[in-house]
């Protein structure tokens, strides 16, 4: 489960670049290079995106007139607990990006700080769906198979299944995983975003 919220002064914004933002916002954060098509669809399908245009914006005690309105701040809530600062860096990297190339003046995104990027990571246990508390590996299992676990989450991983370093997921030991071996240690990983951020974390 993803909330990503989008606040912009009113009168910012055109019709059109609320649309796109609101469409790449979810699609270039919530995406895994490696991973299934249909597991990053259940993911999006988890996400939330709400756009807020308050009658009132202030920066440093005074209102931001609508003819120099570029200001933006987006926050982003997600399970906590599995974010690296390789992970969040690459967050705030693709929302600046998204910001920039829609609204324009990209040059701008880089030399002012214009457009802050908030990451809201709720603690394990504090979000719920289906009447109870969501934890985690909870969620993950409904992105990644699509239904909840019938089994005790706090089982662990079976012999075949080892959990991924970076973000908790249960992997399966098949002959498609993706696996990397250190200090006699099988590691495996949901994604090649992952793997690489396990691997860019040990430089």
């Amino acid at each position: 489960m993803t909330l990503i919220e989008l606040f912009a002064p009113k009168g910012c914004l055109s019709e059109v670049q609320r649309q796109l933002l609101s469409e790449r916002l979810v699609t270039d954060l919530i995406s895994a290079e490696g991973a299934p098509a249909e597991m990053v669809q259940r993911a999006r399908d988890m996400t939330s995106l709400v756009v807020q245009e308050p009658e009132i914006w202030t920066v440093g005690g005074q209102r931001v007139a609508t003819t120099d309105a570029l200001r933006f701040l987006v926050r982003v809530t997600m399970p906590g607990g599995n974010l690296s600062d390789a992970m969040r860096g690459e967050l705030i990297t693709r929302v600046t990006r998204v910001l920039a190339e829609v609204v324009g003046d990209s040059d701008r995104f880089y030399r002012e700080p214009i457009a802050w990027v908030q990451i809201v990571e709720a603690p394990d246990g504090n979000l719920g769906a289906f009447g109870r508390v969501m934890r985690t590996t909870d969620i993950l299992d409904l992105a990644v198979h699509g239904e909840l676990p019938e089994h005790n989450v706090e089982e662990g991983p079976s012999a075949d299944t080892v959990i991924d370093p970076i973000c908790g997921m249960t992997v399966s030991l098949t002959d498609d995983a993706i696996v990397i071996e250190q200090d006699d240690i099988k590691l495996a990983f949901c994604s090649t975003t992952c793997r690489d951020t396990f691997q860019a974390e040990r430089l």
